[in-house]
């Protein structure tokens, strides 16, 4: 099934987890920056929300050495990376906030869950899965404090491990893994919660893969409602989830009803992200699948055309000699891989 973006679950707001606790003008400056970031990020608004970040880094750097603030905002703004399309940015950033985190609690402290959950999505996201997966199981013992902890980084643990499955396509051992992924995060964060949205976006892609078109357009209807409830219509989520939607659609024949869903995903995502973002790469090529199948050749082309631009501009060459180990996008080598 070639017509779902899988996405890969990391931590929102995570530095709310060591941002208790301040006192003082200088560090209330970088209590407001991270709030006017988490503002931004709720919005989609990532180029402004880097500012807000950058600026945060510089004040929390002149803060004592190995301050868990540094790998906060460090987290953060690799996270943003992801979100503008900046893997290897991404990946650093990432890999200086694990290290302080670190050496500040020790390589199994249980918060270390989320950062590891978000580098193992980046380095799946970019088609690094056998990378991936040997960082995942290096820190299951991780993981299992997690668990002993109730700490919500070990659903993103198990969510990212079933999203790996699939990526590999062994679908017996990947639903599972959502299933109690979903399970865990309904529990406790409850249904609505963001984060049940997304595993309900990639266990409906793996029901797509293995034919359930009927239950996958289900799950991704609740992951619709969720994420247009919590962001608002026009936050790129929302745009990914129109875009899954009506590629099963167009799978499916229902043309009529895939075609208003890929124009509003497009407008969604230019609007958000700009015109050069992958996600709008990815939403081009497969609106065009579209055109050519009710024989619209002429305007398939210029969407394809568009598509291979935008694609061609993104390279993850530089990220795939760097890797160590590594959400909210796949590059267009692992979106193929994953058909």
């Amino acid at each position: 099934m070639r017509n779902l973006h899988r996405i890969w679950i990391t931590a929102c707001g995570f530095w709310l987890l060591f941002g208790e606790g301040i006192a003082g003008a200088q560090e209330q400056s970088w209590e407001q920056l991270m709030a006017r970031f988490g503002q931004l990020q709720q919005q989609g608004n990532y180029a402004e929300a880097e500012a807000a970040l950058l600026s945060a880094l510089k004040v929390a750097e002149r803060l004592a050495p190995g301050d868990l603030r540094v790998a906060t905002t460090l987290y953060n703004l690799g996270s943003v990376y992801r979100d503008l399309g900046r893997p290897t940015e991404a990946e650093k950033s990432y890999q200086r906030s694990l290290t302080v985190w670190e050496k500040a609690l020790g390589a199994n402290h249980p918060s270390l869950a989320q950062p590891l959950s978000s580098l193992v999505a980046l380095y799946a996201e970019n088609g690094l899965n056998a990378k991936a997966e040997r960082l995942h199981r290096r820190y299951m013992a991780v993981r299992m404090a997690a668990l002993e902890s109730n700490d919500p980084g070990v659903v993103r643990l198990l969510h990212n491990l079933a999203a790996l499955y699939d990526a590999q396509r062994e679908y017996s051992q990947a639903e599972p893994l959502y299933r109690q992924a979903l399970a865990q995060v309904q529990q406790r964060l409850g249904p609505e919660d963001q984060e049940a949205a997304l595993v309900l976006n990639n266990l409906a892609l793996l029901y797509a893969n293995t034919g359930r078109h009927t239950e996958a357009i289900s799950h991704l209807q609740q992951a619709l409602v969720i994420w247009e409830k919590a962001l608002g219509s026009d936050h790129p989520s929302v745009a990914r989830a129109l875009t899954n939607l009506a590629g099963l659609y167009s799978f499916k024949g229902r043309q009529a009803e895939a075609e208003p869903l890929f124009k509003r995903a497009l407008a969604v995502a230019e609007n958000a992200l700009g015109p050069g973002h992958p996600l709008v790469g990815k939403i081009l090529a497969e609106y065009s699948v579209l055109l050519r199948k009710t024989r619209r050749k002429t305007e398939a082309r210029s969407l394809e055309k568009r598509a291979e631009t935008i694609r061609a501009s993104y390279t993850y060459q530089d990220l795939a000699r760097h890797a160590v180990d590594a959400g909210d996008l796949l590059t267009p080598r692992d979106h193929r891989s994953a058909k």
